[in-house]
């Protein structure tokens, strides 16, 4: 089995962040707002166990690029792709967003 390194985009983190200030400021829910962001994490950082066994989804193929896959996180869809060792998380959005 294939482990691979993970590297968050700049604009996943955006996302993610934008999420826990949502839930953190207009929620009025810190503790959520950092238990979200910690799910989210470790979400991600287990891809680095399971990344290619996850199969494609072809609305976000056709969002994000033939070799994009996702999971999910609670309400949320972890896009990211595979390069080589490598997982890219590029975006971190909003599961109603799939279809």
């Amino acid at each position: 089995m294939n482990q691979y390194d993970i590297i968050i985009s700049a604009e996943a983190m955006e996302n993610i962040d934008q999420l826990v200030d949502y839930i953190h400021s207009q929620l009025e829910d810190p503790r959520a707002a950092r238990q979200y962001h910690d799910g989210l994490i470790d979400t991600i950082q287990k891809l680095s166990f399971y990344a290619g066994s996850v199969g494609t989804n072809e609305f976000v193929q056709a969002m994000f690029g033939l070799d994009a896959r996702s999971v999910i996180y609670k309400k949320m869809t972890i896009i990211y792709v595979i390069r080589g060792n490598v997982v890219y998380v590029k975006r971190v959005i909003a599961g109603s967003m799939i279809h």
